[in-house]
């Protein structure tokens, strides 16, 4: 048990994970045509996801990372009306043409999808890649959108109130998966 819930996975196992999504991005990318795609982590915590996956993908094939860009889709949300108080807003920092280039979108957990769906509103608003692809940590079911990742760290079973979250050391280098209840 932690102070938030029960420990799925320690910094070891999620380390493991990264490194596994890595392999498979790389994999699915022939003739090192991982060169040319760039990972775009969804605000907050698909960015350190994005910065780690692209020192794995660097490691795998050399040369330089792969770009890094950080979204946040708090305006694309189909619940933005809905809510008494917006949401902490993030800073989207996209300052590389997508426009005909492969991009990962990367997020920690996968639940409705619909923060993924918002997040495909908002990459069209920079431009028009040649595919988007989706990695996520943890895909924790509850799919209320005909939304899949293509590249997933781990898939866990949650049941009634509880959620997954994934809990960033003080130094962003190190993340744990938690389960807690609500």
């Amino acid at each position: 048990m932690t102070s938030q819930g029960t420990l799925l996975f320690d910094s070891g196992a999620v380390g493991t994970m990264l490194s596994q999504m890595a392999d498979a991005i790389v994999a699915d990318f022939p003739s090192g045509d991982i060169g040319n795609a760039v990972l775009i982590g969804i605000q907050t915590n698909g960015v350190p996801l994005a910065r780690w996956l692209a020192r794995e993908i660097e490691s795998r094939r050399g040369g330089a990372e792969p770009s890094v860009g950080t979204l946040d889709i708090s305006m694309y949300r189909d619940d933005i009306g809905k809510r008494l108080v917006l949401g902490r807003i993030h800073e989207t920092d996209i300052s590389f043409d997508i426009d005909d280039v492969p991009v990962i979108l990367i997020d920690d957990v996968l639940r409705t999808g619909r923060t993924i769906r918002a997040a495909l509103d908002a990459i069209t608003d920079y431009g028009r890649p040649s595919m988007i692809k989706l990695a996520v940590l943890i895909d924790r079911g509850g799919h209320e959108f005909p939304i899949r990742a293509d590249y997933i760290g781990s898939s866990v079973d949650v049941e009634g109130g509880g959620f997954v979250s994934v809990e960033w050391s003080g130094s962003g280098e190190d993340a744990t998966v938690v389960l807690a209840t609500s």
